[in-house]
């Protein structure tokens, strides 16, 4: 997974959103590393899901410390490994 393309991360986010958010609310995020206009734009349950997921901070470390994880990561921030 070293080779990850940026648009198709951001195609799969998309669909695996079910609409809730758009190409350029995503690619606005992304650009200026700030994700409150995504969270912003969850409904209340999926807002209270999401902070429950990053409250858990050992499950945060352990999905973040993944192979998989860093090679997202390092796409959407431009990194090469």
């Amino acid at each position: 997974m070293n080779n990850i393309d940026k648009q198709k991360l951001i195609d799969a986010l998309l669909s695996s959103s079910g609409g809730k958010l758009n190409k350029n609310d995503i690619n606005g995020a992304v650009g200026s590393k700030n994700i409150a206009p995504l969270v912003g734009s969850l409904s209340a349950a999926d807002r209270q899901k999401l902070n429950a997921a990053l409250s858990d901070k050992q499950s945060m470390k352990q999905a973040l410390d993944s192979p998989e994880a860093k090679a997202i990561l390092n796409a959407l921030l431009g990194k090469r490994e």
